[in-house]
């Protein structure tokens, strides 16, 4: 019997985060309500009232709670959000030293998570922006421990923001410097910037808070590259990830709110970015990336490196959310006269891709990276963006809000463990694991970002006058949930788009009450890690390992020593529903080296014809691997990892199948292999295993089959498959 192999590709990731808003638009609906003209002053909620008229079971029951942000009777949750970002206060506050604070994940490695070493660059932001609402609402209610609470944010932002010479102690860029000047304009609308800010702090933070880093050769954050007023930057200098223009055009415009100057912006590739402020030749070149990088009205999160056609195309969670995002930060800084029609089709669009995926438990995405709680989040954030743009049905508002009160329960209940030695959300202990992006030294960095979000959400929607608003039941909302077709194909690229010949594409199943995910993105800096995989995503069902790769239900081909993978020249994409089943068909012209930025000289001239078929309870793979070309001998290797326990799982005797009981999956049975074998999962000689650890929890049994080495001579060709089968959400 074989060994599968299982190679473990850890690195870093260097993409951009995905933090706070986001949005969605399209086409606008007959019956769809007026665009918000007047978004509120900040994003602090009003003060909550008796919860009988609040509404125990609604979202600001979750977020808010009662007048003393407790949590109200029936409202399901240990701990409000408000409640939740109080604790991180006194957490701090208790400390006699800030940059000692320890949270405890009960793992055994306690974090200093407000030392200068934590990896967040964005903290010294996320802390003034989290901690604000603590304060904007001590305030207003004329609690007599603001002073003292006011005292201690005082003393760490201003610690934060100490220089010596132009070098800061604590980096603060980018989203930082975003959160920072969303604090600075919420306290201006209370009256209350020059209380909780000296002058000399707030020319501190005009000089610093600026989207200078990311432009021109310095990204550091440490230190001050802002040119001086009047002068101008290339808008072609960026220097970090395109989405990053959605970052500087927040940061452009909250300045402007603030009657702060901007430096000026001029362009090489094009005379008329010169015309204009910085907040709009932000917007004008963030526009310009969407329509140009894909014809669906995505955002392609591989084009500010990549810069051919098969080698772009990395479609994820913020390509959906990047528009989302825009809309946001227009409306808050008072730009809706720019939220043009071509923006919020792009909106729709997102809207339309989310819309058949909602379920009545308050999941999001299921692949990509950096998903987890910000998964779910994102769908809150993009549907919060269309029902203020206007581009939202009467019905769909309903749906998006109910949508979001499940979130933030799901939040309360699931994401957030109030077990912990400190409670906080949980993305790295318990068999849950995160990119290395989101590491467990930003603990308080992403408490206060998922926070905030949820906040200011509900500030939304108490605008949109849903203050107390009951969601719609479960049975109305798998109601309108079972109107949605059985599948959904979202072109991300047109196949008609020559500038883009490769497939891009979501196909979203819906079977019941379950979403099943087949996403088709070229990915060329993630296409090694399995939440890039063309396969299926489901939630308890099948899910990606974040970071890391092996042969997650695809055919991961041994070939010369080396490993390689069907994850880019996807083609002839087409689906079909028939009797039923749908039926998904596409090719892979060429596999990839399993290994993270591979060469593209290193492809294997290898092709694979895919046929995936859902049925009620059962999907099924069929790969045909074939090459005119390839003279030496390969093997073949396809896993399936369950979130069954090991225990429950059972091998049976035809040694290609095993059954599975207290699981979702039932069965997964494979043919065309030489070996199978069943083994535990989640330890390796008692350590956990890091392929176990996925965003939702841990994998305990793997089912591997393997080939011997064989050879695809003479025009002869292979097939393997597999089935799966699952039993109907409980």
């Amino acid at each position: 019997m074989l060994s599968p192999k299982k190679t473990t590709l850890a690195f870093a990731l260097s993409a951009a985060t995905a933090l706070l808003l986001s949005g969605c638009g399209g086409s606008t609906h007959d019956d769809a309500p007026s665009a918000t003209t007047n978004p509120p002053s900040s994003s602090m909620p009003p003060a909550a009232s008796d919860p009988s008229k609040n509404g125990a079971i609604s979202l600001h029951g979750v977020v808010y709670g009662a007048a003393d942000t407790s949590v109200p009777a029936e409202a399901g949750i240990p701990i409000t959000m408000m409640g939740q970002m109080r604790a991180l206060f006194d957490l701090i506050r208790k400390s006699p030293d800030f940059t000692q604070v320890v949270m405890d994940l009960g793992d055994g490695n306690p974090v200093h998570v407000l030392d200068t070493n934590t990896g967040d660059k964005f903290l010294p932001g996320k802390l003034a922006l989290g901690l604000s609402w603590i304060l904007i609402d001590m305030k207003t209610k004329g609690d007599p421990a603001y002073a003292d609470y006011l005292a201690t944010y005082q003393k760490i932002t201003t610690a934060m923001m100490q220089s010596s010479g132009a070098n800061y102690t604590y980096a603060n860029t980018s989203w930082g410097e975003y959160y920072y000047l969303v604090a600075l304009n919420n306290f201006q609308a209370h009256g209350m910037l020059n209380e909780v800010f000296s002058d000399a702090m707030l020319s501190t933070l005009q000089t610093r808070l600026t989207f200078c880093d990311m432009f021109g050769a310095d990204a550091s954050g440490k230190t001050n590259t802002c040119p001086t007023a009047g002068t101008s930057i290339d808008v072609a200098s960026l220097n970090t990830a395109q989405n990053y223009y959605a970052v500087s055009y927040g940061i452009a415009g909250l300045r402007q709110k603030l009657g702060w100057s901007n430096p000026t912006f001029s362009s090489t590739a094009d005379a008329s970015v010169a015309t204009m402020n910085a907040r709009d030749a932000l917007l004008y070149t963030l526009t310009k990336h969407i329509r140009n990088d894909s014809t669906g009205g995505f955002s392609d999160e591989a084009s500010n490196t990549h810069t051919t056609y098969y080698d772009q195309a990395r479609y994820d969670r913020y390509s959906t959310l990047l528009i989302g995002e825009v809309t946001e930060r227009t409306l808050e800084m008072g730009n809706q006269a720019n939220l043009t029609p071509e923006l919020k089709s792009y909106l729709r669009k997102s809207v339309d891709l989310i819309l058949p995926q909602l379920n009545t438990n308050g999941q999001g995405f299921n692949y990509g990276r950096s998903i987890g709680p910000y998964g779910d989040s994102a769908f809150m954030e993009v549907l919060t963006a269309a029902a203020n743009a206007g581009v939202l049905t009467d019905q769909e508002m309903k749906v998006a809000y109910t949508y979001i009160y499940k979130s933030a329960l799901r939040f309360s209940n699931f994401w957030y463990d109030p077990t912990l030695p400190t409670p906080s959300v949980n993305m790295w202990v318990k068999g849950r694991g995160t990119d290395t992006y989101r590491g467990k030294p930003r603990v308080m960095g992403e408490n206060f970002s998922l926070l905030h979000q949820y906040m200011y959400v509900n500030a939304w929607w108490d605008k949109l006058g849903f203050n107390g608003k009951a969601p719609l039941s479960d049975a109305e909302m798998q109601a309108y949930l079972d109107t949605k077709p059985h599948y959904t194909l979202t072109w991300y690229n047109q196949p008609t788009d020559t500038a883009h010949p490769y497939s891009a594409a979501l196909i979203t199943v819906r079977d019941g009450q379950r979403v099943i995910n087949l996403n088709l993105s070229q990915a060329p800096d993630y296409n090694s890690f399995t939440p890039y995989y063309p396969a299926p995503a489901s939630d308890n069902l099948a899910y990606g390992t974040t970071d890391l790769a092996y042969a997650l239900l695809i055919p991961q081909v041994t070939y010369s020593g080396k490993t390689y993978i069907p994850v880019t020249y996807y083609k002839n994409l087409n689906v079909q529903e028939s009797n039923g089943q749908v039926v998904v068909t596409f090719d892979t012209a060429k596999f990839r080296q399993a290994t993270k930025n591979a060469a593209y000289t290193t492809d294997l001239d290898l092709q694979v014809h895919t046929v995936m078929t859902f049925s009620h309870g059962t999907m099924t793979r069929t790969d045909t691997l074939s090459s005119a070309t390839l003279t030496g001998n390969l093997a073949v290797e396809t896993d399936y990892t369950s979130f069954a326990d090991f225990q429950n799982s059972k091998a049976n005797s035809d040694g290609v199948s095993v059954n599975y009981t207290n699981s979702p999956a039932t069965s997964y049975a494979t043919t065309g292999f030489d070996t199978c074998a069943l083994s535990q999962f989640d330890t390796v000689n008692g350590v956990t295993n890091p392929l176990s650890t996925t965003p939702i929890g841990q994998l305990h049994g793997d089912f591997a089959c393997t080939t011997s080495p064989f050879a695809l001579s003479g025009g002869a060709n292979r097939t393997f498959s597999w089935t799966l089968k699952y039993a109907d959400p409980a």
